[in-house]
């Protein structure tokens, strides 16, 4: 398709239709950088890579474009390159949240928890509602899940799992409530939020986060085990082997 557009820019510039030629120059770009969705799901990586380095030198002022260039690079942990990228479509553009989450869970996985929580922060200050578009993971999904679009409860979720890595326990069940205010389908989210309350002694409160996580996920066993074990604690030894006495799902 591209291929045939550069004909078509090459009639138009012939034509003296200079305006006509750019406009479609730009539609032929954009159909090739496209095909980096479907050659990141192929795992292709470095294919990916290609293109979009491709792309930029044409559009290098682009935020999106490079962007896409730094969540890839930390899809395939390249976190020290991915931050440099990141930081550049930052400049670019400080209050996009996209980089901002995506740097965020860089640092996350260089282990550099203050900076991450700082970076995670950032994404949240600028995720308002009507322009939020992260997590843009959902450039390498065509279909994401529109709710994805409308909230922030996995930057939110995230943000938590970085406090509760820095032994801030309080603060860590405060941003996991956050996360499920917005979505409160979320599993792994009440799952942690359980964890949390149990680690600071509040029984009661995480048995009934271990409970709304296992009625979204029943094949939750982590969920299951944990809240059995503070049953058992407690003494309500009937109610933990009900926890426990499930057969998942076989599909049958």
């Amino acid at each position: 398709a591209a291929d045939m557009l550069d004909e078509m820019q090459q009639m138009l510039l012939k034509e003296g239709m200079e305006k006509e030629a750019a406009n479609v120059d730009k539609r032929a770009m954009d159909i090739r950088f496209n095909k980096c969705f479907i050659l990141f799901r192929l795992q292709r990586y470095e294919d990916t890579l290609d293109i979009i380095d491709e792309t930029l030198s044409k559009r290098s002022e682009d935020p999106k474009i490079t962007f896409s260039k730094g969540f890839v690079l930390f899809s395939i942990s390249r976190y020290e390159e991915a931050l440099q990228v990141l930081d550049r479509a930052i400049e670019m553009q400080p209050e996009m949240p996209d980089p901002w989450y995506c740097k965020a869970n860089a640092l996350y996985q260089m282990e550099l928890f203050e900076d991450a929580l700082e970076a995670y922060e950032k994404a949240i200050e600028y995720a308002g509602i009507l322009n939020f578009e992260f997590p843009r993971y959902s450039f390498l999904n065509i279909n994401p899940d529109p709710t994805l679009k409308t909230n922030a409860s996995g930057v939110w979720y995230c943000k938590a799992n970085t406090l509760n890595k820095l032994g801030r326990m309080e603060e860590a069940i405060e941003a996991y409530r956050n996360a499920l205010e917005i979505k409160q389908s979320f599993s792994d989210a009440w799952y942690s939020l359980g964890n949390c309350l149990a680690e600071v002694g509040r029984d009661e409160d995480a048995i009934t986060a271990f409970t709304n996580a296992i009625m979204i996920e029943p094949d939750l066993i982590a969920a299951r085990e944990n809240k059995a074990e503070i049953l058992l604690k407690l003494g309500r030894e009937e109610e933990a082997k009900e926890t426990l006495d499930y057969e998942p799902d076989s599909g049958n």
